[in-house]
């Protein structure tokens, strides 16, 4: 991945890191190694092995993190599940964590991605 940059103390910061990951979202080299790190995390939340992310496997995975809420967990999972088939596609995972890191807008679907930033 290329850098655009640190703030003045030399760190990557977030936002540096999602204005990097705007610019080069298109390149396919990036799309090559984004697909590739968020292929390992889905198949680590796959508990089942199945290929897709269960309501409950997703549950699990916020909990780990200490999100517990089963509300926040079923409307995060209802606004990624593109298809409303009651399971994550590696492909709806992958689009929403892409959307997730990347999108301004505070009402995308994704944006609870992993709970609400503020309670």
């Amino acid at each position: 991945m290329k850098s655009v940059g640190s703030d003045d103390n030399g760190l990557l910061t977030a936002s540096i890191f999602a204005e990097s990951v705007k610019q080069q979202k298109s390149d396919p080299e990036f799309q090559e190694a984004y697909f590739q790190i968020c292929h390992s995390f889905f198949g680590r939340m796959d508990t089942n092995g199945d290929g897709f992310l269960q309501e409950d496997e997703y549950a699990a995975s916020l909990a780990a993190i200490g999100i517990e809420d089963t509300s926040i967990m079923s409307r995060a999972f209802e606004a990624i599940d593109l298809n409303g088939d009651g399971k994550l596609s590696l492909d709806e995972f992958c689009s929403a964590l892409l959307e997730y890191i990347t999108s301004e807008d505070e009402n995308s679907r994704s944006g609870h991605l992993w709970g609400p930033l503020v309670e």
